[in-house]
């Protein structure tokens, strides 16, 4: 088990819990907390770069997370600066972030975990 894989899912778990929070938040009509915000962002660049540091080191496994990741960065950002520029929240650039920040997540899990192992 990767030490940089385990740490990228810890990052990534912290990720979700905060990602949960702000998206209560926000659809219960409430502004989302700054500082939230930024440590749910941050966190997110940790995760994803001890994946790269992972992949670096030979695990093809995460390829597929750091696209994702990519992905999932790009909606989050469009999101937020949607939300500033319009003030209000676009629930379905919520709702793919989301979802794809899920999919990636239990990806990494099963990487982690080894649950998934290439050619098996």
């Amino acid at each position: 088990m990767s030490v940089l894989l385990t740490g990228s899912l810890a990052a990534f778990t912290v990720v979700a819990l905060l990602g949960a929070t702000i998206a209560y938040d926000l659809f219960r009509g409430y502004p989302a907390d700054k500082q939230i915000t930024l440590v749910h962002a941050g966190m997110a660049v940790l995760g994803a770069l001890l994946a790269i540091g992972a992949a670096l080191q030979g695990d093809n496994r995460v390829y597929l997370n750091i696209a994702l990741v990519v992905v999932i960065a790009l909606l989050g950002f469009t999101a937020v600066t949607k939300r500033y520029k319009t003030g209000q929240v676009q629930k379905g650039l919520i709702f793919a972030h989301a979802g794809l920040a899920v999919v990636c997540y239990l990806i990494l899990a099963a990487v982690v975990l080894g649950l998934f192992k290439p050619g098996a």
